[in-house]
């Protein structure tokens, strides 16, 4: 029942959450090492919890900031106009035997001032497992702009126009809602950020390929009826 976001599952049976959350941050620091020029690592925290654990990026070196830094061509690394913000807190499944994100949040954050001011959200992909309900939106996106349309809807039904960010965009369900993987290519697709390493878009689209099986062996076992009845349809069964 594991479904990590993107990198694949992490099989945990007879493992501590410390342990599996380890080998989970080191999933993504891989991939981090293949993708951005960055001395940032992603370490893993408790959360005052002993069934929650958290997954970050840490300082390492000498960099002021704990997001990881998007350095663009001729820009100064100490000062990077583009900050990427990723966090997980995970736990073990209902079985005790895979580890799962009960939270994640992936965000793009932007200085425009070189340091001199707190940088600003662009947009986040957020998930909340306590959300998934038949009304809630487990997986959604914030976007940090404005919208007169909007506010016009808002205002001509004689409701106070909320901030844009505050609305939960739908995006998928949570077997495959958007995962790290996705959000880096979003960054070179719409030339956000380009100056990955060379060879960067193998080693994503590997990883979420592995992503894309995990996540439907989890969909297997959460619709098993379905599953077999599809399977011998195609005559696997």
């Amino acid at each position: 029942m594991a479904d990590l976001p993107g990198l694949g599952y992490i099989a945990v049976s007879e493992m501590s959450l410390q342990k599996a959350a380890k080998e989970f941050a080191d999933k993504l620091n891989n991939l981090v090492d293949s993708t951005i020029h960055t001395n940032m690592q992603f370490v893993i925290d408790t959360t005052g919890s002993n069934d929650h654990m958290i997954v970050h990026t840490a300082r390492s070196g000498t960099p002021r900031f704990k997001e990881l830094p998007l350095i663009r061509e001729d820009e100064d690394p100490n000062v990077p106009a583009l900050l990427l913000h990723v966090k997980f807190i995970v736990e073990m499944d209902d079985e005790n035997t895979r580890l799962r994100v009960e939270r994640s949040t992936i965000s793009l954050w932007v200085d425009i001032t070189r340091g001199r001011k707190k940088p600003r959200p662009l947009v986040r992909v957020e998930y909340d497992r306590r959300r998934n309900t038949k009304d809630g939106a487990a997986a959604h996106v914030h976007l940090h702009a404005n919208s007169p349309e909007m506010a016009w809807i808002y205002g001509s039904s004689g409701q106070p126009a909320p901030d844009l960010y505050s609305l939960h965009f739908p995006v998928g369900g949570q077997q495959f809602r958007p995962t790290f993987e996705d959000f880096l290519l979003f960054l070179e697709r719409e030339k956000l950020y380009t100056n990955f390493k060379q060879g960067w878009k193998t080693a994503v689209l590997a990883s979420l390929q592995e992503w894309k099986h995990a996540q439907a062996a989890s969909t297997v076992r959460h619709y098993p009826h379905t599953a077999a009845e599809t399977l011998t349809r195609l005559g696997y069964l």
